[in-house]
């Protein structure tokens, strides 16, 4: 159901199908379209790493120079459009797209595929608005000469990336219909064609045929039944979370805002989002996680937490949550850190004595603490849908994140106690300690730039994450000599694409929240909860339970872009704070992340561990207490997460 799930691939080419890319092109495909795509691709990757470039050269001026200069954050936000509408047709091309298969799960791969036709589909008419009314913003900055605010460069010059990308992705799903139409007997993937359909799968399409006309009609009839009817069929049939969130957004607009003219708010929207401080931030920090991950610096700070703490009871466990909280903070993506700790931990854990329910839980649950330290890609997303303070959100996050981690290691204290099977390691020396901070200390430094620079206030978190992305490449090809430059060019296309596929998410997501806006949703919200006369704790209970069943079927990333939209507004008219609730949502999306029987890091461990479904869900059991009780902690004593802040930003 999720981004972060490679290693489940279908092989398929439809719109909602992901894959890690690799299988889904054979070199028989060699088609100019494809090279198109890809160059651009590698055009896009290219430009974020030349933004950690232009920024990390801004730090060094304003720094040892005392020259700052006035054109870095211009500059960076430009490329970054332009990055990220080269960049979306190759992750479509590649299969990089996020989705929620809650419901095609259950249904065989012949009904997926026709499916997946539906979709793409649907995708040509989201693609086709962008590139059309992209055509039509662009002409207008022409003849109203609108310039950049410090450099005065023609606003139609980045505008244009907003059509070009929209029409490469129509032009890629054209490819996609065409194969799927046409079968392509040199693509080794291509296993159904339209020839192969049968009764089931024709009735499964039609059915979400017939429920997406029906939510069309009533969204002139029933505008509110409509809209839930609409989402329901757009985002559960499969289709990519941000097509199905834009698609929503044009629906919407079309049909309750004024038909084609309204139209034009979509490639606004989608240059405004791209266009923001925040994004900058998302490529940064996974180009510098990518690399570090490729570069195999995790084992070494492993070996430096467990020669800490091997001697404690439980000490292995300890080490693997301490090694979690570090590796967060170099890479910020809980799928990294969980599917890294497990390769290395989870051997040691049973050569120890332990569990396999235990380590197998354990892994899965330290993994989800990628989402809470910073640099968290969860709020940076936030940040992105809200406009919240991405300095106030990493400081609000660090105290809870503590909290967290010292709750688990409890736990796993009283585990190595109470489980006479666990054998304990003898205490490390100095010299073993020393050793294991000299070939670790390299990757330590990534920690201190990232936490100490934000934290001390010498970076902002952008410059944090650009400055983290060039001492990472440093760290793996010059100092440990890990990795190689095409290893290089390989984690910095895959940043890239991971990139794209969230900004094209969020790009979706304000979308979808100007069709809320422009339709008063949340005011009618309000004008019920305002009747309901409710005190404040009840509603914040409320929307607690209702993050936490939706945590069941969707994930981190579907929870945030569906939800936030809806609920911010309502919490701040609340009179709540948004960092806080910021953290809520993050711990939530931890919760979703090993809530059988769809969270991610359980597919994860289940894969790396060779464990059943049920083995990995009864290993989560006792974390998924801890998180709920500490999700309660935050939520009775909200200081934890806005103590901080107010301490050194003073709000």
């Amino acid at each position: 159901m999720t981004a972060g799930r490679e290693q489940e691939t279908t092989g398929r080419t439809g719109l909602g199908t992901l894959t890690d890319g690799n299988e889904m092109h054979p070199p028989s495909d060699k088609s100019i379209i494809r090279w198109v795509i890809t160059n651009l691709g590698r055009l896009g990757s290219l430009m974020f790493l030349s933004v950690a470039v232009i920024i990390t050269l801004e730090v060094i001026m304003r720094f040892i120079f005392r020259s700052p200069t006035m054109w870095v954050m211009e500059i960076s936000g430009l490329l970054t459009i332009a990055a990220s509408f080269l960049l979306f047709a190759y992750t479509l091309q590649e299969k990089g797209h996020t989705r929620v298969d809650f419901i095609t799960a259950m249904v065989s791969k012949k009904s997926v595929f026709f499916l997946e036709l539906f979709t793409s589909l649907l995708g040509l008419v989201y693609c086709g608005v962008l590139t059309w009314y992209g055509i039509k913003m662009v002409q207008s900055s022409l003849i109203m000469e609108e310039v950049t605010q410090t450099l005065q460069i023609p606003l139609w010059i980045p505008q244009v990336f907003v059509p070009i990308g929209g029409g490469l992705m129509f032009i890629q799903l054209l490819k996609f219909l065409k194969n799927d139409l046409f079968k392509n007997k040199q693509c080794a993937t291509d296993e159904y064609s339209v020839r192969d359909a049968t009764p089931a799968a024709l009735i499964i399409m039609t059915v979400f045929v017939a429920v997406l006309v029906l939510s069309l009609v009533l969204l002139k009839i029933e505008p509110r039944l409509g809209l839930l009817l609409l989402f329901f069929a757009l985002l559960f049939n499969g289709m990519p979370v941000s097509y199905a969130m834009g698609l929503f957004g044009v629906f919407g607009l079309y049909f309750l805002l004024g038909g084609s003219t309204a139209l034009v708010h979509v490639p606004m929207t989608a240059y405004a989002t791209t266009d923001s401080i925040m994004i900058i931030a998302f490529p940064l920090f996974l180009l510098s996680g990518t690399i570090l991950q490729a570069g195999n610096i995790g084992p070494r700070i492993f070996n430096f937490s467990n020669a800490l703490v091997r001697h404690l009871p439980g000490g292995m466990g300890i080490a693997s949550i301490i090694f979690c909280g570090i590796f967060s903070a170099m890479t910020g993506s809980s799928v990294a850190v969980a599917a890294t700790v497990s390769v290395i931990a989870l051997p040691e854990m049973t050569k120890r004595g332990y569990s396999r329910k235990t380590s197998i839980g354990l892994l899965a649950a330290g993994g989800t603490l990628g989402i809470l330290f910073p640099p968290s890609l969860a709020l940076i997303m936030y940040s992105a849908l809200t406009f919240e303070s991405l300095g106030k959100l990493f400081l609000g996050a660090l105290i809870p994140g503590i909290l967290l981690s010292l709750m688990f290691i409890a736990y796993m204290v009283y585990v190595g106690i109470t489980d006479k099977n666990i054998q304990r390691d003898k205490r490390a020396s100095f010299k073993e300690i020393g050793q294991a901070f000299k070939e670790g200390m390299g990757g330590l430094i990534v920690v201190v730039i990232i936490m100490g620079g934000i934290y001390s206030g010498l970076f902002t978190p952008t410059e944090a994450g650009a400055v983290a992305v060039l001492y990472s490449i440093f760290l793996c090809t010059v100092w440990y000599r890990t990795m190689s430059w095409a290893q290089l060019m390989a984690s910095v296309m895959k940043a890239g694409k991971i990139a794209s596929m969230i900004i094209l998410i969020i790009v979706g997501a304000n979308i979808t929240g100007n069709l809320i806006t422009m339709t008063q949703i949340t005011q009618q919200l309000l004008s019920l909860v305002n009747s309901a006369g409710l005190p404040n704790w009840a509603y914040i209970a409320i929307i607690v339970v209702f993050l936490i069943i939706m945590g069941g079927p969707l994930e981190a990333v579907s929870i945030m872009v569906i939800t936030v939209p809806i609920l911010y507004p309502i919490i701040m008219a609340l009179g709540f704070n948004g960092t806080w609730f910021g953290i809520v949502q993050v711990v939530v999306g931890e919760l979703a992340l090993i809530s059988p029987p769809e969270g991610i890091n359980l597919f994860i461990l289940q894969d790396i561990g060779k464990a059943t479904a049920a083995e990995v869900a009864r290993g989560v059991i006792p974390f998924l207490v801890i998180m709920a009780l500490f999700l309660i902690f935050i939520c009775i004593f909200p200081s934890l997460t806005l103590w901080l802040p107010a301490v050194l930003l003073g709000a």
